[in-house]
């Protein structure tokens, strides 16, 4: 009832298995450094991305203020020396 069978690799010289295990090893730690790498960098982007969104949302409040006021002294006065050059 019991059908597991276990398969023994064939190798010819004891140490493929070992090279091979090794080499995968090698290889499994190579493309994980690259994908943490990768994943890192995404992350730091899209971090960079909302800091830059953030420090725009958090200005242009001051900014329209700076603006409205400076434009607004300046329309003031225009105002005031047409005023009196009509009287």
């Amino acid at each position: 009832m019991n059908n597991l069978v276990y398969h023994q690799p064939s190798n010819p010289m004891g140490r493929s298995s070992s090279s091979k295990s090794s080499l995968q090893f090698w290889l499994l730690i190579i493309a994980s450094v690259l994908l943490s790498a990768l994943v890192i960098s995404l992350f730091l982007k899209v971090v960079k991305v909302m800091l830059y969104l953030l420090f725009v949302l958090l200005l242009v409040p001051f900014i329209y203020l700076l603006l409205k006021r400076t434009l607004a002294q300046g329309f003031a006065k225009d105002r005031f020396t047409k005023l009196k050059t009509r009287d």
